[in-house]
């Protein structure tokens, strides 16, 4: 599935329970299919250079909106707002460069970041 194939090679899969979800950014494909990642849970981190860990959910459908593939999971993530700003998956940290407008992005991670980080003004 292409929902799996997007997501395995970043997150690792941990048990989940039913969540209202927050869609950050969404994946749209030639075949009108399109992937969701949402916020299904998040705290203020207890590991002292993050401010959130976060539960990612993923959610792929058709052309008709039904979903196809519900990823039952709950990927984690970790969200650094100060300098020097990054999403953490597992080991990899991804760097937020700034300054970020508000404007959407094309990159999850900035996504991401932008709903618990307010961008940084001059």
């Amino acid at each position: 599935m292409r929902a799996i194939a997007l997501f395995a090679a970043v997150f690792v899969a941990t048990p989940s329970t039913a969540a209202e979800r927050l869609i950050f950014y969404t994946a749209s494909f030639p075949d009108a299919t399109s992937v969701q990642l949402s916020v299904v849970n998040n705290s203020v981190s207890l590991y002292g250079d993050y401010d959130f860990d976060v539960a990612i959910g993923l959610v792929e459908t058709d052309a008709n909106g039904a979903i196809r593939y519900e990823d039952t999971g709950r990927h984690r993530a970790r969200v650094r707002c100060n300098f020097p700003a990054y999403v953490s998956v597992g080991a990899r940290k991804y760097p937020i460069e700034m300054p970020l407008s508000r404007s959407a992005h094309d990159d999850w991670k900035e996504n991401l970041w932008m709903i618990f980080c307010p961008a940084p003004s001059s």
